[in-house]
């Protein structure tokens, strides 16, 4: 089955939505509560809101920002005292209600029932215990109430340990598929510690298998947060996968919904090179293609391409680089979503395959890029998986 590509908001949202509506980059947006108040939310022409899935970010319920305030139904605001684990369970129906009352008011694709964020499941029954008591009943019985036949997905965020143990998954899988009323599942996985690419060829090959196991039992998979590796996780049929700008769009770490000031320094410059299927230091360019003519080409054939070569352009800390970044990354996933099963996945392995070569080539010439361990891992985890398929013996 074919796939969307959905835009991850973040801070700057305003690119993404120039990207789908001037350069008709992407199928929708994922809204981000933390970045866009309640006004700007509402602003949004209707044709953007009924593409797009609102994402409530009740990761930690004890910290809203300004924008969160400005929705009303945080518990920290709803909560005269402000969050307290123990009585939120007195107000989660009013949350619910007025968080679905929104999203059925604004029209957006489908209801999105949160889910708080925790960095470790010790117990699977006390976990399934808390969500359905929190969030799960509390917020279907809200759709309920609303009376829409609007499909209903769940969030669910997992870290590297729990995707890694297969028996939590399984568990997980089997109270998710118990839930009735429920389409779907967006998943947010956090890997940590780990640098700007996923090297953990494990983590990666068992997250391809538990998406592959929610597809299987016919549900939705919505993958958000992620950086490149979602041509990756492609071969596993998921739904929809996201594309974003900043760092903290394109990787979930938990600590981004604290609201402690951290030191905020500006992204050192990069630029994606679909052929590497990575991120490459904006100094490096210019030398590329000195050494290697063919490299203006390979940068891609957008409007953005001629505006990063230009000499007199400054490219720090503007929009032009995660522009062009939607344009190639979408062209790629674009061409893998036209395929299917052991076909895309044979075209996926290929593409790491030549990326590999590349950064060989490069290396050989004397061109010392960031390491590409991670598509070796990427490989990995691809053949793994398409063994455990039969796609390959």
């Amino acid at each position: 089955m074919t796939f969307e590509i959905y835009h991850q908001i973040g801070h700057n949202g305003s690119w993404n939505l120039e990207s789908i509506t001037q350069d008709k980059v992407g199928d929708g947006i994922i809204i981000s509560p933390r970045n866009m108040n309640k006004k700007a939310v509402e602003r949004l022409p209707s044709s953007i809101r009924e593409k797009s899935i609102f994402d409530p970010q009740f990761f930690n319920p004890h910290q809203v920002n300004k924008n969160m305030q400005s929705y009303g139904f945080y518990p920290e605001t709803v909560m005269p005292s402000g969050f307290g684990t123990a009585s939120y369970v007195e107000y989660a129906d009013i949350c619910a209600s007025e968080c679905i009352n929104f999203q059925q008011r604004l029209n957006f694709r489908y209801y999105v029932i949160p889910t708080r964020y925790t960095d470790s499941i010790s117990n699977i029954d006390t976990f399934i215990d808390y969500q359905s008591e929190h969030y799960i009943n509390p917020f279907l019985q809200a759709v309920a109430e609303n009376g829409s036949d609007k499909e209903v997905i769940i969030q669910l965020v997992l870290n590297g340990h729990a995707i890694k143990n297969e028996i939590l998954t399984t568990e997980l899988l089997n109270w998710i598929t118990s839930i009735e009323k429920i389409n779907g599942v967006y998943l947010v996985t956090e890997l940590a510690p780990r640098g700007k690419q996923i090297k953990d060829p494990r983590f990666l090959y068992s997250l391809l298998k538990f998406i592959d196991a929610l597809v299987q039992n016919e549900l939705k998979v919505v993958l958000g947060y992620l950086n490149t590796e979602a041509i990756l996780l492609s071969i596993a049929s998921p739904s929809i996968v996201t594309i974003g700008s900043y760092e903290n769009v394109r990787i979930f770490r938990s600590e981004t919904f604290d609201n402690e000031k951290r030191d905020m320094r500006s992204p050192r410059p990069r630029i994606f090179i679909p052929n590497l299927l990575d991120w490459v230091n904006v100094e490096f360019i210019e030398l590329l293609i000195m050494e290697f003519p063919e490299y203006k080409r390979y940068l891609g054939d957008n409007t953005y391409t001629d505006e990063i070569l230009s000499p007199s352009y400054n490219i720090s800390g503007v929009k032009i680089p995660y522009k062009h970044f939607f344009v190639e990354s979408s062209k790629q996933l674009k061409r893998i979503s036209q395929l299917e099963g052991a076909e895309r996945a044979i075209k996926v392995c290929q593409t790491i395959e030549s990326a590999i070569r590349e950064h060989a080539r490069l290396r050989e010439a004397g061109i010392m890029l960031d390491d590409a361990d991670h598509l070796n891992s990427w490989l990995t985890a691809a053949n793994l998986f398409m063994k455990e398929r039969g796609w390959r013996s």
